[in-house]
Order: C-alpha cells, then structure tokens, then sequence
C-alpha cells in the first residue's frame, strides 16, 4: 500500500472552493536563442546564476567567481583555465577587475592549459579588445568577438593582458581550490604576469599551492542538440497553457491552479504519495499548499520545466523544495539565499 500523503497536504472539498483565477501564461522557458543573464555590471553576486536541473538549457547563463570585487592584487596580466563538464560550451564574454583607474585590454584564449604555453604568444589568439575608462575597482565587461566553444572534458585557456601595470586584480585567497564553479564548468586558479609574455609564471608564497584566484566572470551558452530543444520548448507550452487539466492546486489565499497530477507526480514523490490515495466520493483531486501565489506559482512552474523564478523569496522556496522532495530546487535556491547572505 503506497504511504499516506503528508500533513502538509489537506484536499479541501469539492464544493466551496474559491473561484481564484488561472494564473497568467508564463513566458516559460529561454530557447538557445534567448538571452537569460544581466550584464556583470548589473550582478555581481553567486545567485546571478541559478543552475537548473536539465543541464543542456541552451540558455545564456553567467558564473561569477568566489571574489567579487577589486582585493588590492593586481598585476599587468592574469591566466587562467576553463573546463567544460559534461556539455559543450560557448564562452562570449569575459568580466573583470581592473586594478588600475583606465586603460586598454587585450583578451586571448588557446585550447590549452596556460602553464604549457604562456610564454608562447604564437598559441594564443586574440578574441576581445576592451578599454576602462574608470573608475579604478569598477567591473569591465569585455564581448568576446567570436565565441569560445570548449568542448565537453576539455580545458581551455584565457588570457587578459592589459597595457601597463596593475592592470588585472586577482585574490590571493587560499581557501579556494577554484576560482569559481557550478554544474556546467570550472574556472581554475592562475597565475599574473608582470610583463606580457615573459618567461616564468608568479610562484609567490601567497594563494593556493603559488596560484591565485581570477576575479570576475564567464557569460556562456551550453550547447545542445534539437531534439532537447524541442523538449524543452514542450515542456514551457504545457506549463503556459495547461491543457485538460485533472487537478487544481490551491495557495493560501484561495487562489487555485489547474495541473496535471501525471506531471507532478513524476516530479514531485511526495505528489506521487499524495494522489496515490483512493479520492473520497465526489471530491475532486485538489490539494492545499500552505504558501502564497507566488511561490506556489514558482514551485509549479519548476516542477513543470525545470526551470526557477528569481524574483521569489529564496527561503520560502528552499523551504517548499524541501517539502515536496525537490533536490535540484534545493541546491537553486541554497545558491541564491547564500548570494543574498554574501551580498548583504
């Protein structure tokens, strides 16, 4: 016999329900054609990104590293790799901190590691120009000219090289294995370089085993097949338009969502105990979720395309996904209230 459903979750009787409205049609899901992610100089905190779930999005996402702002090191350059997980990646912008007040910038990558070919300006290709006019700590955004693709497994190399000294800043923290992290990629510790190109790379006694953190952040695309883009674009449709629905959700203030109980139940374990329930004669398949409209609306959305709403309370998401066994809604939301904690 399946368990009995949660406390959490009382039916309320098929007569006197509040006649709420259908919630609006959601925008649903971005295509690989959209663009997900604010500029570097808008966010500069971890929860700018919120991982989802399905890993192949094809969405534009952002990652920002463990620092975030200017640390008082810099030096006239700084290297560092990038490794793509399990996913083939477009990289089309690069983000920074300039350590001095103005100045001209050069960006290059190899598909490399840099300790190999730092010294050998024959290997890298040049991929961006920037220019700062200041003020000095202030983030510059740098549009690549042509995207970066990194293959899934495989590590490439950037390479930001300004035209006088203290030109790129750099944290010298050791508690970082990484400079930054998430499901799709790893941004790997560096070195600077006093001077373009020259011969030995810093080994000083500060950082992580003579290595530093970058200091900034990656706008990316995952690149992705049709047929997950065809998934993904179903999965926004039936969430927006919600066709013959067989089940209503309720909030707290009464107001009701048509679903489709074979959907949730595939997402939610605790949904599935729940409507494996014999129904009492003449009521029908609702169920109260003691929260309001938005974060109802936030939490359906999700279990429907994988996707998460930014403009929610992070705790009171945490708090639902943890309630109807969500794991990845979990880490999302985790992510989002630690950038809060952080940035606050």
């Amino acid at each position: 016999r399946p368990p009995p459903p949660p406390q959490h979750l009382r039916r309320p009787p098929a007569r006197g329900l509040p006649p709420g409205p259908r919630p609006a049609a959601d925008a649903g899901m971005e295509t690989s054609s959209t663009k997900r992610t604010a500029s570097a100089e808008a966010r500069r905190t971890p929860s700018a990104i919120v991982a989802s779930p399905l890993t192949l999005s094809g969405a534009w996402r952002q990652i920002h590293t463990h620092s975030l702002s200017m640390t008082g090191h810099s030096q006239c350059g700084f290297l560092f790799d990038v490794s793509a997980k399990n996913a083939d990646l477009a990289v089309h912008a690069v983000s920074f901190v300039p350590g001095a007040k103005d100045g001209d910038y050069d960006v290059y990558t190899v598909a490399e590691s840099h300790e190999r070919v730092h010294q050998n300006s024959k290997a890298w290709s040049l991929v961006a120009k920037g220019t700062h006019t200041g003020p000095r700590g202030c983030t510059l955004r740098v549009p690549l000219l042509k995207h970066v693709n990194i293959p899934r497994l495989s590590r490439h190399a950037f390479y930001i090289s300004g035209h006088n000294v203290n030109a790129v800043s750099f944290s010298t923290d050791s508690n970082n294995t990484n400079s930054g992290e998430n499901e799709d990629l790893t941004i790997h510790l560096g070195h600077f370089k006093a001077f373009p190109w020259e011969g030995v790379l810093s080994t000083g006694p500060f950082g992580h085993n003579g290595m530093q953190e970058f200091v900034g952040s990656l706008e990316y695309q995952v690149l992705q097949m049709h047929s997950v883009d065809h998934c993904l674009s179903t999965a926004a449709q039936l969430w927006s338009t919600r066709p013959f629905p067989d089940a209503r959700v309720v909030a707290n203030d009464g107001r009701v969502f048509e679903v489709h109980r074979s959907v949730l139940s595939v997402a939610s374990p605790v949904l599935q105990a729940a409507w494996s329930q014999p129904l009492r004669e003449r009521e029908e398949g609702a169920l109260r979720i003691d929260a309001g409209p938005q974060p109802v609306e936030a939490l359906l959305r999700f279990m429907y395309t994988g996707q998460e709403s930014e403009d929610t309370d992070p705790g009171e998401m945490l708090r639902l996904a943890h309630l109807f066994g969500l794991p990845a809604l979990v880490r999302g939301s985790a992510m989002r209230l630690a950038g809060e904690v952080n940035a606050g």
